[in-house]
């Protein structure tokens, strides 16, 4: 059992800038600490669609700090200790982001993630974070606030480490399955909420199949690219991500999301 670690969450006004941070320190499975901070972003242009996700404009914190003054308050809560987030993969990327083009000393530290626990270990219709939420009964009032996020993050990790469960092997899905799973839960009409914005897909997908994951995109605005460049916006990685391609996105510090977190962008 795990009885102390830290939850956290980045919101972001575009790519890897930073608009906000949550943190939550937990002990055995209660908060002991809490920390919230708006940043002012170094690229100080705002995506609109992550604006409408968090509700945080250039007005809010164009009198904030910068991530340097921030990171001079929290850095105690990552040298040396237990992290989690939900799809950590994007979380920790905007912060060596962040350390890198500040020039700040990085730390070490363990990181664990809910939403790959969540994936392993329970049979819900999504792994979002407010789903698996609900499916504990943890209560969620404001969704997509850095704070609240890593509360709910660091409960339901507690509850995915202490209790009794099955591994899922996925794998043996029937495909057509997977299929009409992903034509009932996830359909969207046609709009332009990804304008502008270019896609790679890689992997193997549990909620869509790559065709409709494309076509998804595609009806929504964006672009999907074949191969990764300084262009690509984001890259959507499933299962068995080839690691050259994940070497790339850190090299040229491209976002790697989830199915998932793709979804979020599209509802």
């Amino acid at each position: 059992m795990i009885e102390n670690f830290v939850a956290f969450d980045f919101e972001t006004a575009n790519g890897k800038n930073p608009c906000s941070i949550g943190i939550a320190e937990f002990e055995a499975g209660k908060v002991i600490n809490e920390y919230y901070s708006l940043i002012k972003p170094k690229n100080l242009k705002f995506n609109p669609f992550a604006q409408r996700i968090h509700g945080i404009s250039l007005q809010d914190v164009i009198n904030e700090r910068e991530f340097p003054d921030i990171w001079r308050e929290i850095y105690h809560f990552f040298k040396g200790r237990k992290l989690v987030a939900h799809n950590y993969s994007f979380d920790l990327s905007v912060l060596n982001y962040n350390l890198d083009i500040y020039s700040l000393p990085k730390v070490n530290f363990e990181i664990d993630c809910s939403l790959k626990l969540s994936r392993r270990f329970l049979d819900i219709e999504n792994h979002k974070l407010s789903t698996v939420a609900s499916y504990f009964e943890i209560e969620q009032n404001n969704y997509h606030n850095a704070l609240e996020d890593a509360i709910i993050c660091g409960k339901v990790y507690h509850k995915l480490t202490t209790g009794d469960y099955k591994l899922i092997k996925r794998s043996k899905i029937d495909n057509s399955i997977r299929n009409s799973i992903s034509k009932t839960n996830f359909k969207w009409e046609k709009s332009e909420k990804l304008n502008t914005l270019i896609f790679v897909v890689s992997g193997v997908f549990t909620q869509f199949n790559r065709n409709d994951l494309k076509k998804s995109i595609e009806d929504n605005g964006g672009k999907v690219a074949s191969s990764i460049s300084k262009k690509t916006s984001y890259i959507i990685a499933g299962e068995n991500m080839g690691p050259s391609k994940l070497k790339k996105a850190k090299d040229l510090s491209i976002p790697v999301i989830s199915e998932l977190d793709y979804l979020k962008m599209i509802n």
